[in-house]
């Protein structure tokens, strides 16, 4: 009986165990992030790791446009799975710290942007989604000749190989220098994540 009893113990122990690795196994995948439009392009490199709950996403993104611009950011965004009773709904949050070179008129600035984010997991064969995210750097943490920045993206994704995401998407870019609207992307693109296992 005292046997039984110990056995139990051990198997109730390792059933927990397993059960609970289970639930927050972590898979993961860095990789690159490419994008053009007409007018500008964007280079990315990213982190993503994965739960039955839960996307962490860390990564640095590089974009460049016509008129010379430079912009700079490394951001980080942590997102829900399964909000609002949706098995197919991501919503998180996103900070990213950017830093722009200005070419035209001489000017830089750099600053924290802080959004939300979110994702709609489409019901169809091939793994397809909606996404948008919005950040904004509000006076008090945008520094140089910046006074507020703003980006909004857009975007349908597609699972086009085991390792590769492609997508539609549209970026809103804007800057505030001197109370002034300043327009560092404003543009559709198309693009690809490729992951490196």
């Amino acid at each position: 009986m005292k046997l039984f009893k110990q056995l139990r113990k051990c198997m109730l122990i390792v059933g927990m165990g397993s059960l609970s690795m289970g639930a927050y196994a972590i898979e993961g995948n860095a990789g690159l992030d490419l994008s053009l439009s007409n007018d500008a392009g964007n280079i990315g490199l990213y982190s993503l790791r994965e739960t039955p709950h839960e996307l962490t996403n860390l990564g640095a993104d590089f974009l460049f446009n016509s008129k010379s611009d430079r912009f700079l950011d490394i951001y980080g965004s942590l997102a829900r799975k399964g909000l609002l009773g949706n098995k197919n709904l991501e919503l998180g949050l996103k900070g990213k710290l950017f830093y722009i070179d200005e070419d035209k008129n001489n000017r830089d600035g750099y600053g924290l942007m802080i959004g939300g984010l979110g994702r709609y997991w489409m019901p169809t064969e091939i793994p397809a989604a909606v996404a948008m995210e919005y950040l904004y750097a509000p006076a008090i943490v945008t520094s140089g000749d910046a006074d507020t920045a703003s980006e909004f993206n857009a975007r349908v994704e597609m699972r086009i190989l085991p390792s590769a995401v492609g997508y539609v998407g549209y970026r809103k870019l804007n800057m505030e220098f001197n109370n002034t609207n300043y327009e560092v992307d404003d543009s559709f693109h198309i693009g690809v994540r490729v992951a490196f296992q």
